[in-house]
This record gives structure tokens, sequence and C-alpha cells, in this order.
């Protein structure tokens, strides 16, 4: 008998299953999750690699790996060794796979090729792709018709084709004037939008009061001392209710709970067991530094920076283009100079360094030298360390100081009476704040939870540093997914959103983020700027346009209005300020003695300060200064009074309330309009096919934009700019050709019993009534119907979209008059485009071309721009709807043979 040695490997659960269970089971897997079940075991790459496993979806990942690779050297300019060539490799052999004898340069080429795949019945596959392309139906139709397998298998298929098609298109020859195409980005991205829902995790229903499974797994972690467990929770993600179970699982056990303002803090104390300790962080912080004997709590103002530093502060001159260089005041000197030490304050550096910690602006706007501004700074930081001046005057502590003296002399067993820390919005914690609580490792485990998308605190030093990786490594790491707030439309916009973020440098290929929904919702867009006709929630990013807004409002249709704002921008503080703007700007009177600005002297120190201030500080100050154009008209005043009438002392009395994105953080209303001064606008996208933006400055705009729009529970409005970048990512339209219906009228022409072209979006206007929908938003959601083909064909001008979709159905086989496309028909056309076992000798243009790199940059170049021109087409097709038809033009010619493309 054959004994089976100790250090003998063991067999897995997949080797003791049939083959065909394993193949099987791995059909069912992204390719991600193969991966990393192959990075698991070895032993199943057998599996993986065979010929007959999954051929399309290998051959799609390795296109797009590789296009990757190429696409970023085309666009950084660094040369990636290998790339050019491999993606040649990918683009012959995927043509030679597709049995096509030339490069595809129209849609109708799908038709044929499908007839000689081999993945479902060819007749199948037709009809599939016929009614995908005459957009009556969506890709996901492809899991209703085929078992999962083959209809993951086929969309593969498509998405290789349309990469094909892509490219040969922009590379084949007279492709300086052929526009990117927008019905094959749409296309694609359909596909690789139902390849996402199949592969995604199965929600089951919740009951009432019951945890989903990933706050289930997050809360029955089995905790050790020296745990660091991650939770990236999204937003409306229930992650308060989750560390309160947390808590409750563990009531023998205690905790301190840690958070950003003490608003949540208060909150938190009435939620959560006695168990668990709730405090802020600067709570935290004082109960553990000893001040100098004597030393008040304070806030330093640049007036006061002038008072301590007298003697010491550096002059210096603006910088202006526009005229000869102004004295800088010496509070707008000092205004630098607490900035520099507000960086040192918020970083983990333990030495205050000028190239590191002086603001970036400095020399921008100034002539002072950063080593004089710092120096001043490491003075100002001494006096505060020591509680008073060389002179014996007393200097006030500011709230950050306490907690820099306590990341710079406490330790970590500090919290060894607690059995784990619970940081909450742990994104919010600057790196001083995040090395004073993850040193505590150890004495008691750490519990980070946060949403490092919803990090818009940067101004106040804001870092997500506990998320990073390789500064903290996590015993564990968890996602909160399902959000309780929004249905699945929001979800998608914001996982939308999310995407055009670059990951970190630490985690190039982290997973990209997935929100889900429950309930009923719904997305629109604001287009024509009408009233959205019901009580709302506007969110603004800035406190500027805010204000502009308010005016505008209360002057134009004297809209009860709420300003959800903080205490200095309530409507009475509001005008105020706004009548001591205007008095500091005119310089005809003299400011009141409690004036917020009472401490410039004149306009021009308070600009300085603004330019000096960078985010930094006080935003209504940013606010004044926006508003110096209108500070100046004559009825200036009256309309700061008309705003004071027409503010409502409580957000139910309003048909509109105002806030911005940061006051916003941590509510929810039912509806939800974005203004449109979020960014970055898409003009800041990198040339690439994924559209992205790239420096982390940018990143950080996006969460505010993902803040914002996650606050809508049943109806979101996203303005153009936020458009925008939806329909970079997956289009804006679609063509439908139906077939011909009883009830069908052409809207030009007027004839009945027709065939008509229409127009498909997945999100409507504002302006029109809204529908909630329990599925994210469909590619036919909004149908318009454009007329028939006959008064189609003389408006082809208006759109080379829509002339492609006549080609393609003049091509295809199907009947003009009805709408129909039988199997006879797909039968005649594929016998007119016989296929050549091999490819032809004309070759292929991406193969032969020398200048590859620079026609694949004008192809990125020409991706970017063509989200306006797709806006343009639209708007004048939804013009053109009620003009007079002019007389029919002649269809256009069907060529008998594939053209000759090659180079």
């Amino acid at each position: 008998m054959k004994v089976r040695g100790r250090d003998a490997p063991r067999r897995t659960l997949l080797e003791c299953m049939p083959r065909h269970t394993v193949f099987a089971m791995l059909a069912h897997l992204s390719m991600p999750d193969v991966l990393s079940l192959l990075c698991a075991d070895r032993r199943l790459r057998p599996f993986v690699n065979a010929a007959h496993f999954a051929p399309w979806r290998k051959r799609w990942h390795k296109w797009a790996h590789a296009e990757a690779a190429y696409e970023r050297g085309v666009r950084t300019g660094d040369e990636v060794p290998g790339a050019e060539a491999a993606l040649v490799q990918h683009y012959t052999e995927a043509l030679a796979a597709l049995h096509l004898a030339r490069p595809p340069l129209q849609l109708h080429e799908l038709l044929p090729c499908a007839a000689r795949q081999t993945i479902v019945d060819a007749g199948a596959a037709q009809g599939f792709f016929g009614a995908l392309l005459l957009g009556r139906t969506d890709a996901s139709d492809a899991f209703a018709r085929f078992d999962a397998p083959s209809a993951v298998e086929l969309l593969c298929y498509a998405r290789v084709f349309f990469a094909v098609l892509r490219v040969s298109r922009h590379f084949a020859s007279g492709a300086a004037q052929r526009p990117y195409h927008q019905t094959v980005h749409a296309l694609d991205a359909a596909c690789a939008a139902a390849l996402d829902a199949f592969f995604a995790p199965r929600r089951a229903p919740i009951p009432p009061g019951a945890l989903t499974e990933e706050q289930a797994q997050l809360v029955a972690h089995p905790l050790q001392r020296d745990d660091l467990v991650c939770v990236q929770a999204y937003a409306g993600t229930g992650k308060t209710r989750c560390l309160l179970a947390f808590a409750q699982r563990r009531p023998t056990s205690r905790f301190l709970y840690i958070t950003f303002n003490a608003a949540t803090a208060r909150s938190a104390r009435a939620q959560f067991p006695a168990n668990v300790e709730c405090r802020t962080m600067h709570a935290v912080a004082l109960r553990q530094v000893q001040l100098p004997e004597g030393q008040a709590l304070g806030t330093l103002r640049p007036r006061d920076v002038v008072h301590l530093l007298r003697g010491q502060l550096p002059e210096g001159r603006r910088l202006r283009e526009d005229a000869r260089p102004d004295k800088l005041a010496p509070t707008s000197v000092a205004t630098y100079v607490l900035r520099t030490l507000d960086r040192f304050l918020q970083s983990a550096d333990t030495h205050l360094r000028a190239e590191k910690h002086v603001p970036r602006q400095l020399q921008q706007y100034t002539d002072l030298r950063p080593s004089d501004v710092a120096a001043c700074a490491a003075a100002l930081w001494d006096m505060i360390c020591a509680g008073r001046t060389p002179r014996g005057a007393p200097v006030a502590c500011p709230h950050d100081a306490y907690v820099k003296l306590l990341q710079l002399h406490g330790t970590g067993h500090a919290f060894a009476e607690y059995a784990a820390l619970l940081l909450d919005e742990a994104q919010d914690l600057s790196a001083c704040q995040t090395a004073i609580l993850l040193r505590a490792r150890g004495a008691c485990a750490i519990v980070v939870v946060g949403d490092v998308h919803q990090k818009i605190y940067g101004f106040r030093g804001g870092s997500a540093a506990a998320f990073h990786p390789r500064v903290y490594p996590p015993s564990a790491h968890y996602q909160l997914t399902q959000s309780f707030r929004f249905g699945p439309q929001v979800a998608s916009v914001a996982t939308a959103i999310l995407d055009i973020k670059t990951p970190p440098p630490w985690a190039p290929r982290a997973p990209r983020p997935r929100l889900y929904g429950t309930g009923a919702d719904c997305v629109q867009v604001a287009r024509s700027g009408a009233p959205l006709g019901v009580p709302h929630t506007r969110i603004y990013r800035t406190n500027a346009l805010l204000a502009h807004d308010a005016l505008r409002l209360a002057a134009t249709s004297g809209t009860a209005l709420y300003l959800q704002t903080s205490q200095a921008m309530q409507p009475a503080a509001l005008a105020a300020l706004l009548r001591d703007a205007r008095t500091l700007y005119c310089g005809d009177a003299p400011l009141p003695p409690h004036s917020a600005l009472r401490e410039f002297a004149a306009w021009k120190e308070l600009v300085e300060h603004v330019e000096a201030d960078d985010g930094g500080g006080d935003s209504k100050l940013a606010l004044v200064v926006s508003l110096a154009p209108l500070l100046g008209a004559p009825d200036f005043a009256a309309h700061v009074a008309r705003l004071e009438r027409c503010c409502c002392a409580t957000p139910d009395a309003a048909s509109i309330v105002l806030t911005t994105v940061h006051q916003a953080k941590g509510l929810e209303w039912d509806v939800v309009a974005l203004a449109d001064d979020f960014s970055p606008s898409f003009d800041a996208a990198a040339p690439a096919l994924r559209p992205h933006v790239a420096s982390l400055a940018l990143c950080d705009e996006v969460n505010h934009m993902y803040v914002a729009l996650t606050r809508a529970r049943r109806h979101l409005v996203v303005p153009p700019g936020v458009h925008a970048w939806l329909i970079a990512r997956a289009g804006l339209y679609r063509f439908r050709f139906a077939e011909k219906s009883t009830r069908a009228q052409c809207p030009l022409c007027g004839a009945h019993r027709v065939a008509l072209v229409s127009l498909c979006e997945a999100l409507a206007a504002a302006s029109d009534a809204p529908a909630v929908h329990t599925a994210p938003p469909a590619f036919d959601a909004v149908q318009t119907p454009l007329g028939c083909l006959a008064c189609i064909r003389a408006r082809l001008g208006l759109d080379a979209e829509m002339e492609d979709f006549v080609r393609w159905i003049d091509g295809s086989g199907v009947s003009t008059t009805t709408g129909r496309l039988t199997p006879a028909a797909l039968a005649r056309t594929a016998k007119k485009r016989p296929a050549a076992a091999a490819l032809g000798s004309g070759g292929a243009p991406f193969a032969t071309t020398a200048e590859r790199a620079s026609v694949y940059a004008s192809l990125l170049d020409e991706r970017k721009l063509s989200v306006r021109r797709w806006c343009d087409a639209r708007d004048a097709w939804l013009a053109e709807r009620a003009a007079p038809a002019p007389p029919a033009a002649a269809p256009l010619p069907v060529p008998e043979e594939p053209m000759d493309t090659s180079l």
C-alpha cells in the first residue's frame, strides 16, 4: 500500500472536483478573481491556460493590457520597451481570430464575423448583435439569450471587434477627417457595464435592522492588540451603525471613539454604550499635553503675528502683471507666516522646513524669500511652545499647536487602557493626528473607518494618511459598499465619477471603487437652466457662487431661501458682511467696530490676504473678493436687503436650500441639484481612452464632486460640467431604428405607419418629470423620435454618427420599409462579404504605418475633443425635429466589397 508522505502537497478542493466542474466555476469568476486564485494555487494554471477556456475573454484582457501600456507611453512620451510591438501583435492576431480579410471600417461588418464565431449558434449571435447595433436591446440582454459563460464570451468577442474597429478607422486612409466614433464607444461601454454587473457580488435583500454581509464580517473580526483594521466605508453605507454594533458585541472591552468635530462626538455619546468614550481629536490631545502656566487657548490672527514678531517680519512686494509691484502690507506677510506654521503643525514632520511648509503661492504672488518666512514661522512656534515672547508678553496656543506638541513629545502607551481606538472619519485626520493615534498600535488595537474619497478638508490638513498601506500596513481591510441613502442610479453616477480618479502611486492596480444602492431613485441633467419646480437643495463648491445665486434668486424670483451655511454665513451675518464689503471697496465710510473686515485698512490689503491664504483660512473673505465686480453697483445695497427678506428661519419653510459641499457633508436631502462650479472640468482630463485626472490636487477636487452628489436620497440633478465626465465615460446617445408600427408617425413629414429612427439617452433633462427607478440608468431611458428614414437621409450633414448609422442599416440587410432584420437578409449580407482565411495582401493599417505613435496620439486627442461634438450634434438633432423636411436624398451606396484600406 502506498503511504502518502507528510511533506506531499495536499490536494485542494478544486483538484478533487471533476474537470468540467472546475471549468464551470472558473467561467463564473471575473478575470481579476481568476488571477488572484492563480496566485493562491498555481496548480490551477493548466485549467486557465487551456485553449478552450474563455479564449475571447483572455484575448480581450491581453489587448486591454497591451493598449494601456502603449497609451501610457504615447501620452507621457516615455518609451515602454516592447509595448508597441506587443500591441501590433495583438491587433494582427485579433484580425485573424475575427476572420477579417481587411481592417474593419463599419459596424455592420460585425454581422459577418458573428456568422463565423463558434461561441453560440451563428444565427442567434447575428440576431443579438443585429438588435444591439440597431439600438433595440442592451448588451445585458446577452445573459437572457444565452447561458452565462457563452454570454461573457460573446460580449468579449464584441469588445475585441470594437477595439479593432476603433483603431482601424483612425489609422485608415483619410482618417484625419474621421471623428471618434461615439456609437462604437457607447456599445463598448455597454458591454463593459454588462460584464461588470454580471461579475459583481450578488446582493441579497437585507431585513430591517439586520447587518449587511460586509458589516457582519467587520463586526465579527477577532480583535488583537496589535491589529490595525482599515475600513473603506462609502457614502451612506452605515459606518456609524457598524461601529455601534462592533462595540455592542464586546460589552466588557473599553473603546475610545475619536471623531473630527464636536457635533459628531456629541451625537455619538447619545448612541454608543457606556463602554465607549467619545471625544474629538483635540479633546484627546488636550488631556495629555501640559501647557505653560497661564497660557490661554486661542487663534492667532495676522495682526497678532505683526505684534508678536515686531521688527522680524521681512518686507516684500506683490508681483502683478498688470502694474508695477506694490509693497505688501505687514498683515499680508503675517498671513504667509501663519500658513507656513499651519502646514508644519498639520504635518508629521519634526522640524519646520522652508522647502516643504512655505505655501507655494508665496513665490507666485510675491518676491518674499521662503527662508525668511520660514524663519519667522519657526520663531513664532518657539514663542507658542514657551507661552510668551522673549519680552515676556503672553502668546496664545492655537488648537493645532497642542496636538503637534503631543505628536512631538507623547507616546502610544497613553492609550493602553483601551481595547481599541475607533477612528471615525479618518480621512479628515491630518498627518500629525494620524501619527499620534497609529503609534498606539500594540498598546491597543486600532480600527480606522472612513472614506478616502470624502477627503475634502485638505486645507485643514486632512490627508487620509491612515489608509496609506505602505506607511501603515493594515492587518485586515474591509469595505462597506452597500449604501442605504440612495438607489442604484445615484450609485451608478457616483461610481462613474470616482472612476475618473487616477489610482494612488502606491496602489496603481487597486480595484476600481463600486457602490451599490437600494430602493428607487432618479438622476437628471440640468441643461436649460429652468427651475426644477420642486423644493430642493442646491450644493455649491464655493461660497462665492452661492452668494451670487442667492442675490440673483432674491432679485429675480423672490424665492423663499434657506442658507445651510456656517454661522458666519447666516442671512444676517452675510448681509452685514456684504454691506461692510461695499464700504471697504468704496472706502467712503469707516467700518463698524465688530466687522469681520475691521482688521483690513484697505481693499488692497484684503486682496493680498486672500492670495496668501490659499484656502487655508476664512472662505468668507474669498467670497468678498469674488464679489468685487458687483460691490460698486448703486443698487447693491437694495439687492442685499431683498436677500434678507427672502431668507427663511428654517429649511422646511424654504423652496430652495443653499449650501456648500463642506456644510453638506454628513447630511442628506430627497432632492439635490449640484451647482456648476465643481472642478475639475472635463477640459482638465488627460487625453486618454479612459478619461481621468492625474494630479493629486484634481483628484481631491473629484472628492468634492462625489461628496455633493451622494447627498441625494431620491432625486439628483447633475450640472453640465459633471455630465461631461459621464458622457466621456459611456457616450451621450445611441440611435435606434425601430420596426414599423401602426402608432408610429414621423415628426418631420407626418407619415404614418413607418419605421422611425430615434435618439436614445440614459439621463433625462431636469425640466422633465422625474421618474424613479430601481436599476441603474438604461441607455434608452429617454427616447426622442427623430424621423423616418427618408427624412433622416435628408439631414445626414448634421451628424457623422447618423451617416454611419444609416450606412450600417443599408449594409446590414435591414428592411428600410419594415425595419426588420430577417435571417434571410443576414444570409444575403454574409454572402456579399466573403472572408479570407488569412490577412489579405493589403495588411493592417495599424501594423504597417511608420508614424504609429503620432497617429495614436491624435486618436487620444480626438477622443477628448469628441465630447463637445457629441453634445452639439445631439442639440442639433433636437432642434431639427420641428424643421420642415427638405426633399429626400438618395440612399447611401452600399459597397459590394469591403474597401481597400491598406496604406
